[in-house]
């Protein structure tokens, strides 16, 4: 399982993920497993050559899982697939988040219920479809929830209100704790700086990461954002100890590995915006 956390605060959209993976309490597979992805969504409309070769909207909006790996990343996947070959009449306007998020419930329910077959309740998963809508020129956060009603497997789709962080996970109400307990701390220190109501829930996560309060929980923690221009993962700014001949002593780091390592492809280097 894992730990997810969406909110909004001060003119952008934030998102956290704790980094394991694991097939069971106890059974870690990896620690830099990913969590927070993007659906790219493209919409064509036809150009002067009558075909559906003009790309008139573009733009990243972000994906947040917890629970079955598999399921997550193939219903992923599929909606990067399908979203990325739109087509529509001249005039057509882009799909709203709402409209985007469920056609990525659509697509999970078909996987949940395909990997479940075999694998049960381990095969489902739930998500978080996030991003600015430019429809409603809003942030808006999607819940997507499995349930089975009178042994008929279902899944929901749900608008979040905003009003506090959506956190889905194994445990979210750990999570919350923390939440509460740093701004109480910070409140009686006078320590009100808008700056930190930003970073309190990944200050939380990361608590939680080095107490090892869950065994479900581990690794470090996934960073990204959304904005009017789309949905971005970010890296971690972190300390190191300097590996001779080296003298760097700092680290950008994403799902745990140090970015600064694996910099050049080619003619190219890896070049990440850094989170708090």
């Amino acid at each position: 399982m894992t730990l997810v956390a969406v909110w909004t605060v001060q003119g952008r959209m934030y998102a956290i993920a704790d980094t394991r993976l694991s097939r069971e309490r106890g059974n870690v597979l990896t620690e830099h497993g990913p969590k927070l992805l993007p659906l790219t969504v493209v919409c064509r409309q036809p150009g002067e050559s009558g075909e559906f070769d003009k790309i008139v909207f573009k733009m990243d909006f972000g994906f947040a899982y917890s629970g079955s790996t598999l399921s997550a990343l193939a219903s992923q996947v599929l909606a990067n697939t399908l979203f990325a070959n739109l087509a529509g009449n001249l005039g057509a306007l882009p799909p709203t988040l709402a409209e985007i998020s469920h056609a990525v419930g659509a697509i999970s329910f078909e996987y949940m219920r395909d990997v479940g077959q075999l694998a049960g309740m381990s095969g489902q998963f739930k998500a978080i479809v996030f991003g600015f809508c430019v429809r409603s020129a809003k942030y808006r956060a999607f819940i997507i929830l499995p349930r089975i009603d009178g042994g008929q497997f279902l899944v929901d789709v749900i608008e979040h209100d905003q009003s506090e962080a959506a956190i889905i996970g194994s445990c979210p109400d750990l999570l919350r704790a923390r939440i509460r307990a740093d701004n109480e701390e910070r409140v009686a220190r006078g320590d009100t700086h808008p700056v930190l109501d930003i970073d309190a829930p990944r200050r939380a996560l990361q608590a939680l990461i080095d107490e090892n309060a869950d065994e479900t929980i581990g690794g470090s923690v996934q960073q990204a954002w959304a904005t009017p221009a789309g949905f971005l993962v970010v890296g971690n700014m972190r300390p190191i100890v300097p590996r001779p001949p080296s003298t760097r002593n700092a680290g950008l780091f994403v799902l745990g590995f140090d970015t600064f390592d694996i910099r050049n492809i080619g003619d190219h280097q890896v070049i990440m915006r850094a989170g708090r």
